[in-house]
């Protein structure tokens, strides 16, 4: 009977270490698949409208193209920002991928070594930015952003989570990385029901939503450089509400990108403060520079 009992011990605790090494595989794979497929056909598709004129991208040259410990803070007009932003580093992503591909080689003498191997993949990003993004809005393609998102429920009462991403980002900003956050905390058509908003004063056109505290905290702490990004037109090439004129049945087609709307991403020059610099003087630094963009983006259409 002990020996019966011992067996299937046994065979549970193997049958557990497949189950774990076959999540393990998916989640690299997923990674894999979403970050040097997924993400390069994104890059390319993004490189085809550009030459078409469909995406304009302003004030590119202030992008610090080689500079780590990066916090790219944006508006978030639409869904199609969380993809967006992290695409100004698409050409960069080729040199992760060849240093990962480079620690695979040499893993074989690590391990001979009994040196520690980390999980290659999945893990340690420095020239893919890291959104985060909301894991409802997302939870049915989640893979497709699997590796460069840090996901967040938003809806959940509780700071747990919050906090949680805010640990993630941080950790990414001291191993000299770069992640993207939307400081408004939702895309902004949300502003006017949660009267965060900042407008225009002449035209009553709504600027940004007011950050949030968290941008202030990830710089105070870690004394990343902020790079200011301004987008326009998301929101027309994917609708944040389906049409209400059309029957239920139709509305999927929200879904389907409007192509045809021109994109405008423009970039501001970076910010930098030192770490433990005061919350306050860090957002009303970020205020700012979209206020300017805003303006820039405006005497543009003049």
């Amino acid at each position: 009977m002990f020996g019966i009992t011992k067996d299937r011990a046994r065979l549970q605790l193997q049958a557990e270490k497949a189950r774990v090494m076959a999540k393990r595989a998916k989640v690299t794979f997923n990674i894999f698949s979403s970050i040097y497929i997924l993400g390069t056909v994104g890059g390319l598709l993004i490189c085809l409208l550009e030459a078409t004129r469909r995406i304009r991208f302003y004030g590119y040259s202030r992008l610090p193209l080689w500079e780590g410990k990066l916090i790219l803070a944006s508006n978030h007009p639409g869904w199609l920002d969380i993809v967006l932003v992290p695409l100004l580093y698409f050409p960069w992503w080729f040199r992760e991928l060849l240093q990962r591909i480079g620690e695979v080689l040499v893993a074989p003498l690590k391990i001979l070594k009994r040196e520690p191997v980390r999980r290659t993949f999945t893990e340690d990003f420095k020239h893919i930015p890291v959104s985060a993004a909301d894991e409802h809005n997302f939870r049915h393609f989640r893979w497709v952003l699997e590796g460069w998102n840090i996901f967040v429920n938003r809806g959940s009462d509780g700071t747990g989570e919050r906090a949680s991403a805010l640990r993630k980002a941080v950790k990414i900003l001291e191993n000299n990385g770069r992640i993207v956050i939307f400081p408004g905390g939702g895309r902004d058509f949300k502003a006017q029901n949660n009267g965060d908003g900042i407008y225009d004063v002449g035209t009553g056109n709504l600027i940004i939503r007011r950050p949030r505290a968290g941008i202030g905290l990830i710089v105070k702490q870690t004394g990343a450089t902020i790079v200011p990004i301004r987008i326009d037109g998301t929101d027309k090439v994917l609708p944040n509400r389906p049409n209400e004129k059309l029957p239920p049945f139709l509305r999927f087609e929200r879904y389907l990108p409007r192509i045809w709307r021109p994109i405008c991403i423009r970039i501001g020059g970076p910010l930098r403060f030192p770490a433990g610099t005061d919350e306050d003087t860090i957002l009303e630094g970020y205020i700012q520079a979209q206020l300017n963009l805003y303006l820039e983006t405006n005497k543009s259409k003049d």
